[in-house]
């Protein structure tokens, strides 16, 4: 990575995104899928990244690595790993950043896998590449870590097919594949939505484990908030191509302040009590081709008022935490006349 693309930034900050627009060009006219998102992720540090479909969970992944399909593009932001704006590196450069720095951890592991290809040469080849070492020893550090996300037998199952595993062995080696490679940081997007529950509890067990065993970094992608509640340190909201509330996990949870949050909570069935009812979000996601102005939220939102119509900032309201909204005393003076 040049040291002409370095930047200054937190001793304690692994990845710094800031202020990036991802436009998408398409037939319909121009999709702005992230328009303006800033957040950053600490060393060893688990981050969660929440919202509703389409809100730009996935799209912030696929433009920090620079995996956008043809239409898509970064417009405008930077971001930052380790001080080196990616965004100004070459591909090559890029290409040593992708897996051995930070590894991608899809929601579909069929899809991330080659069908006619067997396990060992899906693994053995990467780790060869990435890190320096010949087929052989390769093949040791694939053995060790499939045993490490229990793999049964793995000295045999390497030879198998994609097909001879299930959903969640499938999902158990491309966690493996990804931290053989010793990366800093592990984007797992939506890793559990294609499992029941059961296998979802052990294979965010097994991410767990590995991420306090190897010291590394974890951003978080879901729509489930139970997985973010149990599995990460601070939370960034996003809605509508924005980030709309960040902060530890914790406080977000006990003492939301976006109506946007606080009604993606009460709208969970595992956060109401006492209600016989869930409560519902009005109206719908925005389309981002013609998004509404100013906050993306006030069409939905009970405390909207003609200042809405501007875009609030996101602005710092206390140790660590962060909202976009113009009426943050208000709802906060109704969450205390309810509770």
């Amino acid at each position: 990575m040049s040291s002409e693309t370095t930047h200054p930034t937190h001793e304690d900050v692994l990845l710094d995104v800031r202020d990036i627009y991802t436009y998408f060009r398409t037939e319909s006219g121009v999709v702005k899928a992230l328009d303006g998102v800033s957040f950053d992720i600490r060393n060893n540090e688990a981050v969660g990244i929440v919202g509703e479909s389409g809100c730009g969970k996935s799209v912030t992944a696929k433009s920090i690595l620079r995996i956008l399909p043809k239409n898509g593009e970064v417009v405008a932001g930077e971001v930052y790993y380790r001080g080196v704006n990616l965004l100004n590196l070459t591909e090559p450069q890029m290409r040593t950043v992708r897996g051995k720095e930070i590894a991608l951890l899809f929601q579909d592991p069929l899809s991330s896998l080659n069908p006619v290809l067997s396990i060992r040469e899906q693994m053995v080849d990467v780790i060869s590449l990435h890190r320096g070492v010949d087929e052989e020893e390769a093949a040791e550090i694939a053995v060790k870590m499939m045993k490490a996300v229990g793999i049964p037998e793995a000295e045999q199952r390497i030879d198998d097919y994609p097909h001879q595993y299930s959903g969640g062995m499938r999902q158990r080696i491309l966690i493996a594949r990804a931290l053989a490679l010793e990366p800093r940081l592990l984007i797992a997007d939506e890793p559990t939505t294609a499992l029941d529950v059961t296998i979802q509890a052990q294979v965010l067990d097994i991410i767990q484990r590995m991420r306090k065993e190897l010291g590394l970094s974890l951003m978080l992608i879901t729509h489930n908030l139970g997985v973010v509640a149990e599995n990460t340190d601070r939370i960034h909201v996003f809605y509508g191509g924005r980030v709309v509330e960040s902060g530890p996990t914790r406080d977000i949870f006990k003492d939301p302040h976006h109506p946007y949050t606080i009604a993606l909570l009460e709208s969970i069935p595992s956060f109401v009590k006492g209600k016989g009812r869930l409560a519902t979000i009005p109206g719908s996601v925005p389309q981002l081709i013609n998004p509404p102005s100013g906050c993306r939220f006030h069409p939905r939102c009970k405390y909207m008022t003609e200042e809405c119509k501007k875009r609030p900032p996101l602005e710092k309201i206390g140790k660590d935490r962060y909202v976009a909204c113009f009426h943050v005393d208000k709802v906060l003076a109704d969450r205390k006349k309810s509770s």
